[in-house]
């Protein structure tokens, strides 16, 4: 019975304090990959962004609030997929179809002159992304550490998640 007490004791004290407002580094690393390296008006989720942000170390905590968080962050931004890997998912992503037309002429003409022009979008969108990553990190490869990062970090707590100010 002490046993099972016990065993309860430390999967409670577990438990809360992985829901602790604190903010720490796993908390940084996922606001900064979804905010900095995944465009998802772009096309850049998390299945496609080519980079993942590792070993990040807080070197310095500027502000410290409830609701506000500022710190000084390093970090390695890894490549999870080489350019040219990033560079088919971006086309295939661009390739998708629209949502199909209607049943009514004047829909199905604004349905195929929409489509047109998202797929032209999606197709500009994808070649400015890899373009700009390439001149930036080079031909990159996966697993490569494209970039040693130093920034300021700003966070505000919005719903009870950090979010980036």
């Amino acid at each position: 019975m002490k046993k099972f007490v016990l065993a309860a004791a430390i999967a409670s004290t577990l438990f809360l304090a992985g829901c602790s407002d604190k903010v720490d580094e796993s908390t940084i690393t996922n606001v900064v990959q979804t905010s900095q390296y995944e465009q998802p008006n772009l096309g850049i989720t998390a299945e496609t962004t080519p980079f993942e942000v590792k070993n990040l170390k807080i070197t310095k905590v500027l502000l410290d609030t409830k609701t506000d968080y500022k710190a000084q962050v390093s970090y390695d931004l890894v490549a999870n997929k080489s350019l040219d890997e990033f560079k088919n998912s971006m086309k295939a992503l661009a390739a998708k179809p629209q949502a199909p037309a209607t049943d009514t002429a004047t829909d199905a003409k604004k349905d195929d002159m929409s489509s047109a022009l998202h797929t032209l979008k999606n197709n500009l969108a994808a070649e400015v992304m890899v373009v700009a990553f390439g001149a930036k990190y080079g031909d990159f490869k996966a697993g490569q550490t494209v970039d040693t990062v130093n920034e300021n970090v700003s966070l505000k707590k919005v719903n009870d998640q950090w979010v980036k100010d």
